[in-house]
């Protein structure tokens, strides 16, 4: 089975090297690398160089920069691979990653998704601790109804499966919750299956997309990937009928209310927030919103009480 390395390339050229050496040791030698560069202003060109040789290396660059949502899914529709799987640039993965993913996905061929646990790592790639909220996930209870983050690297999946769906939504707005996005999609097409080993070494630092500073923009965006996820799925549930139909339409309508409820909160969008919780005022609405301002009371209630005045 052939496997496509997915790499999404923006101005990480500092940890890129490594990166690719990574794939380089791999014991599964069947492989390709696409790596799309977003059009970088680092040091990219001069890394790149030592690795355009090796003919499994593929690049392909973004004429004008395009936003990392964009570029992963065309990285993704450059796959030629049976299986594929992202590998961020300024992480690694475990030298045995390729040759067990492929394994797993020979042994489940109803897995649209496989996924991994990984390690946490500093800077300098010293790991800090192995990730402790991947799991397999309940049985009965898909990924989207869960507020966790059991789903996360090393996660692969069968193109197949991918070319399914309508593909990873490539606007900026979602540029932060891409992985989010395609493990929602790929959860449509198939069972999810989890390895509890790292396969994957996650670098901490300043520049990471959905690291320190970066969480809270992160989260925004991720809430707008389960408001559109759960619209998805209850249009195509209402094209089936019967009471396994009507019990899933229910939970994916509760999930979308609190969710939108949330997200309407911390846009300031008073007059939705009202209404969401006029629609759902019974299903845990409430209760996300208090939780909410038990984190950031402060921050929570003054807003609400600047918003009333100014109104």
């Amino acid at each position: 089975m052939f496997f496509s390395v997915l790499i999404a390339h923006y101005n990480n050229a500092r940890f890129l090297a490594e990166c690719l050496q990574s794939v380089l040791a791999q014991t599964y030698r069947q492989w390709e690398v696409i790596l799309v560069d977003d059009n970088s202003t680092d040091g990219f060109e001069q890394v790149i160089k030592d690795f355009e040789n090796d003919s499994r290396v593929r690049v392909i660059r973004n004429e004008k920069n395009m936003g990392c949502a964009f570029t992963k899914r065309r990285c993704a529709e450059n796959a030629m691979g049976i299986i594929a799987g992202f590998l961020d640039p300024d992480d690694t993965l475990h030298p045995e990653a390729l040759e067990i993913m492929i394994k797993a996905h020979q042994e489940k061929p109803a897995c649209s998704l496989v996924y991994s646990t990984h390690n946490i790592c500093d800077e300098n790639l010293a790991v800090i601790k192995e990730a402790g909220y991947q799991q397999q996930l309940p049985p009965d209870t898909p990924y989207l109804l869960l507020n966790d983050g059991s789903i996360h690297a090393f996660a692969t999946f069968k193109v197949a499966c991918y070319n399914r769906t309508k593909g990873i939504t490539a606007f900026r707005q979602y540029n932060k919750a891409i992985d989010q996005d395609l493990y929602y999609l790929l959860e449509e097409t198939g069972e999810v299956f989890y390895i509890d080993k790292p396969l994957y070494n996650y670098r901490i630092h300043k520049g990471g997309i959905s690291t320190l500073a970066n969480k809270s923009s992160a989260a925004l965006a991720h809430y707008a990937i389960i408001e559109e996820a759960c619209l998805r799925r209850i249009a195509k549930l209402k094209l089936s009928k019967g009471p396994t139909a009507a019990h899933w339409i229910k939970k994916y309508k509760t999930r979308y209310y609190k969710i939108h409820i949330i997200n309407s909160f911390r846009h300031r969008n008073w007059m939705t927030f009202i209404k969401s919780l006029s629609i759902y005022p019974f299903i845990g609405g409430m209760e996300n919103i208090i939780n909410y301002f038990k984190k950031l009371p402060k921050e929570g209630i003054s807003l609400l009480r600047k918003s009333f005045v100014e109104s």
